[in-house]
């Protein structure tokens, strides 16, 4: 998931996951494991041969993941998945030692947030980003509430796949730090309508929120007409039609700043 820039690391500790919602429907990770002829069903939660890894080390005696990276965490699942709830506090542990890492998982589950955070938790941990994913109204005003009632030091909104127009006025404020919007990947994706983007888009600038469009999806609805967007482009379509708003270098938003408790100081702006 990470781009091509150093800043950027990923780490999935276990994969499967079970679908709950619409935007489950044509999940990618269904679909890579049926590309390259996993034995094991997706809907089936397993630890990966890289579970440590925020603490393993080369040869060297260095980490693997260096410091100052911004690690996407379990996006072949869901962090807060049920059937990983033996594992998850070994993670958090390794959250906790690797304070020099930033580390962001998004969930589909954030009504389960509160069952699977460690007793040191308090108001946040100052290096986890949690994004709460939402595809249309319905799950919106179900998820949102939620989330905005949690203690969470760094929290965005993760638009995708965006399956019908949604408003999120009553959601947005200081406490959100990005809202991000894309598209379905996948031969059977839902179209995504560029109007629906664009709305988003008024509405975060209207609460001063940084926006950033993320993915166009397979399918993309512009000015009445559909057009089929090859999977290679579907992030430099989106990145072309320059709508992002408040997103600064590495795609981080601007009003971010990140400092590490290790003395290590990172302005990514």
């Amino acid at each position: 998931m990470s781009e091509n820039w150093n800043i950027y690391a990923d780490w999935n500790p276990w994969h499967g996951c079970t679908k709950i919602s619409p935007g489950c429907k044509y999940c990618y990770v269904y679909r890579q494991d049926e590309m390259y002829g996993s034995d094991i069903a997706s809907s089936l939660c397993r630890k990966t041969a890289n579970f440590n890894l925020p603490i393993k080390r080369k040869r060297d005696k260095s980490w693997k993941i260096e410091s100052g990276r911004i690690v996407f965490t379990c996006f072949t699942s869901d962090f807060l998945l049920k059937d990983a709830d033996d594992w998850r506090p070994e993670c958090w542990q390794m959250m906790k030692q690797r304070k020099d890492l930033y580390f962001f998982f998004f969930t589909k589950r954030i009504d389960r947030f509160l069952d699977c955070i460690p007793d040191d938790w308090g108001d946040g941990y100052e290096n986890v980003i949690v994004g709460c994913t939402i595809e249309n109204q319905d799950r919106a005003d179900f998820r949102l509430p939620i989330f905005k009632s949690l203690s969470i030091k760094h929290k965005t909104i993760i638009v995708a796949p965006m399956i019908d127009e949604i408003d999120l006025s009553a959601y947005l404020d200081n406490s959100i730090e990005e809202v991000s919007v894309g598209g379905e990947s996948g031969i059977n994706a839902r179209p995504c309508n560029y109007d629906w983007i664009l709305k988003i888009r008024e509405q975060c600038i209207s609460h001063d929120i940084p926006f950033r469009f993320h993915q166009t999806g397979a399918f993309f609805i512009k000015d009445g007409h559909t057009y089929r967007i090859h999977r290679k482009y579907q992030l430099s379509q989106a990145h072309k039609a320059n709508i992002d708003y408040k997103i600064g270098e590495y795609l981080v938003p601007k009003k971010v700043k990140f400092e590490w408790t290790n003395d290590v100081y990172h302005d990514l702006q």
